[in-house]
């Protein structure tokens, strides 16, 4: 599947733009944070397709795209990048409004709960975090990031509140709490009311 944009390199320098603008500060560490939290919520948008051509590892210190981290080091730079296409820049705008508002500690507790990487950890130190997974791991896409939590859906769709309990209130002490294969609470419900056949004549 072809990816949305021709290079990493246009990413980057979209965001070095926009920190420029805003005057904000944008460390290496920062920057690759975003780039994979970009791929991964364009993968989740739009059917486990990449956003650039790129292979994320998972390492002590998070996400790193290799050619990229090696380019970056020895100060190798792009004078002219592409405009990406809407699509893409909606992504894009979306990850930066977060990092501009909340700062680089959000991410690191976005990616902290990140499903993808936990798997990829699980397969040793620099695994390939696979897109699939990726895209697997943020079900709610940009519509999870006017909450606290980027995953604001469950598997099969459904939204629930970020923020808040599954249950909008306490079950009573006489009911029973129980959980769907989805992760879902559920009820038993109990009538306040015990029914008589002779409460049901007229």
């Amino acid at each position: 599947m072809r990816p949305a944009i021709r290079s990493t390199f246009d990413i980057v320098s979209w965001l070095e733009t926009k920190a420029v603008e805003v005057e904000q500060e944008l460390t290496p560490s920062a920057l690759m944070k975003l780039l994979y939290l970009s791929q991964a919520l364009y993968a989740a948008e739009h059917k486990k397709a990449k956003l650039m051509p790129a292979t994320f590892l998972v390492t002590d210190v998070g996400p790193i795209e290799p050619d990229l981290f090696i380019a970056l080091e020895h100060g190798i730079s792009l004078e002219d990048f592409v405009d990406p296409s809407p699509a893409v820049e909606e992504v894009l705008s979306a990850v930066w409004g977060v990092f501009s508002e909340a700062g680089e500690t959000f991410l690191d507790e976005v990616l902290a709960a990140d499903v993808a990487l936990k798997n990829s950890k699980k397969r040793g130190r620099n695994s390939e975090v696979l897109t699939g997974e990726m895209a697997g791991a943020y079900p709610g896409g940009l519509e999870a990031l006017n909450g606290s939590s980027l995953a604001s859906k469950f598997p099969d769709g459904s939204p629930y509140k970020a923020g808040h309990s599954n249950l909008d209130a306490a079950p009573a002490e006489t009911q029973e709490v129980r959980f769907t294969a989805d992760g879902r609470s559920v009820t038993r419900w109990a009538p306040k009311k015990r029914l008589r056949s002779k409460d049901l004549k007229q």
